[in-house]
């Protein structure tokens, strides 16, 4: 059975997705949410050996979303139960559907019945495909927007989970070319919904982050350019993960709209320091999101770092409804640190 990433994960922002109508996106994220609920039921209901309980939960799941891992995890139930048939059925759809998670079909236990079948080796198959698809992809399918004049800095923005980069760099886009920042934002290397994106374990996250960096500096003709990374929510938290992984200063300023920082991926947080921080949240979002994100600002203040942080109204843990107050307060926070967001 495989554990969708969401322990971080909130709701997303009720903002326009662009070239379609609020109401639409209202009704898009709402079924993200829906989604994204069915399936922690799901696997709780797994846990619990209710599953009767989770096949249903499942079955909503992938019909309200075609998420891979929905096909995934229904193919766990049908291979524990002997039906080897179908549980190929369901790995074939979830294959279809992009997933990509080759190590769980290898480890998971629940497969542990269907590995001597000759099928099984296409399966895995279709799983590396995905994946090297999607590494492809997080450039091919990525956002990159030169400013007018010439570039003083990269603004490196990473979407949501359940997103796609065209949500996360709209907001952004005409504040930031107007500073002459170029504007990049990648496709996270996972699929998890029809036309939304994940961005995986921290070593594929940080691989696309080199990947989209590397593009936009050469698209500028400059590879010194300074870069700032700003993520949305569950790119936010990977944001602070990833730069805290890297060498200090190897970014020059980390921001997070509505992603905690999550101390238990960087224990130690060498590559934020002497590094602007910026963490920003809706002040009605869940209970469990805002202790989240306090314990994260107070695991870094006890690490002698000093993030800039701000609230706004509204709930949820993607771009506030005020996304241009949003976007604003956190470019102003790398403020004096390039030429191009000096106040």
């Amino acid at each position: 059975m495989r554990q969708r990433e969401h322990a971080q994960e909130g709701q997303p922002d009720d903002r326009p997705i662009l070239g379609r109508q609020p109401v639409e996106a209202i009704e898009e994220r709402f079924w993200t949410r829906v989604r994204i609920e069915l399936e922690r039921l799901g696997l709780a209901a797994v846990n619990a050996n209710q599953l009767d309980r989770a096949r249903a939960l499942f079955e909503q799941a992938w019909t309200r979303g075609e998420l891979p891992s929905a096909a995934y995890n229904l193919a766990c139930l049908d291979a524990r139960t002997g039906r080897a048939d179908h549980a190929f059925a369901r790995l074939d759809k979830a294959i279809a559907a992009g997933f990509d998670d080759g190590v769980s079909l290898e480890k998971d236990p629940d497969l542990a019945p269907l590995r001597g079948k000759p099928r099984f080796a296409s399966v895995v198959s279709g799983a590396a495909k995905n994946r090297a698809a999607g590494d492809a992809a997080v450039v091919k399918e990525g956002v990159f927007l030169l400013p007018k004049e010439k570039a003083l800095a990269v603004l490196l923005l990473l979407h949501d989970k359940e997103s796609d980069p065209f949500t996360v760099s709209g907001p952004f886009a005409d504040v930031a070319l107007s500073h002459h920042l170029l504007v990049a934002a990648p496709r996270g290397p996972g699929r998890s919904a029809k036309r939304r994106f994940g961005w995986g374990s921290a070593d594929r996250a940080e691989k696309a982050i080199d990947a989209a960096v590397a593009f936009a500096r050469a698209k500028a003709g400059d590879q010194k350019l300074p870069v700032f990374l700003v993520g949305v929510g569950r790119g936010g938290t990977e944001a602070f993960r990833v730069a805290a992984r890297k060498p200090a200063r190897t970014f020059a300023g980390v921001g997070s709209i509505g992603g905690p920082f999550d101390p238990g991926t960087a224990p130690n947080p060498a590559g934020l320091r002497g590094t602007p921080l910026f963490l920003g949240y809706s002040r009605d979002a869940a209970p469990a999101e805002l202790a989240a994100g306090r314990r994260g600002i107070e695991v870094l203040r006890q690490q002698g770092l000093r993030p800039i942080v701000a609230e706004w109204p509204g709930a949820g843990s993607g771009l506030p409804k005020d996304a241009a107050r949003a976007v604003k307060e956190t470019l102003d926070a790398f403020a004096g640190t390039a030429p191009a967001v000096a106040r």
